[in-house]
């Protein structure tokens, strides 16, 4: 095992595809959330979906309505934040197969330097 070469170029390659694979994964987890997102910011109710009949007098539209915008707005933001979260993802995964690419072949080199000194 001691002639195995850790860092060949096939081995940084297949390690640098892998991370780009799963950066695919994420951007795709990204348009699916920006899809619901968007779908979601269509289905808002207006406030005579919420009127009921209370004899108690407690709850009134107005509550119920203001309780379901908060949830609304909540759950919109989510899915906005899953986007960019997701997004976001992705773009580091890229990065770090571009930085692993650049460092190993450097570790490489510089690994046979010492190995020979």
């Amino acid at each position: 095992m001691g002639d195995y070469n850790w860092f060949s170029h096939q081995n940084i390659e297949v390690a640098a595809d892998g991370m780009r694979d799963e950066a695919k994964k994420w951007y795709r987890f990204s348009d699916d959330v920006t899809a619901v997102s968007s779908v979601a910011q269509s289905l808002n109710l207006e406030a005579s979906a919420f009127a009921v009949t209370d004899i108690s007098g407690v709850v009134s539209t107005f509550d119920l309505k203001a309780g379901y915008d908060k949830m609304y707005e909540w759950l919109n933001a989510l899915f906005q934040q899953a986007a960019t979260e997701f997004e976001g993802m992705g773009k580091a995964l890229v990065k770090n197969a571009e930085w692993y690419e650049r460092s190993d072949a450097d570790s490489a080199q510089n690994f046979d330097q010492i190995a020979t000194s």
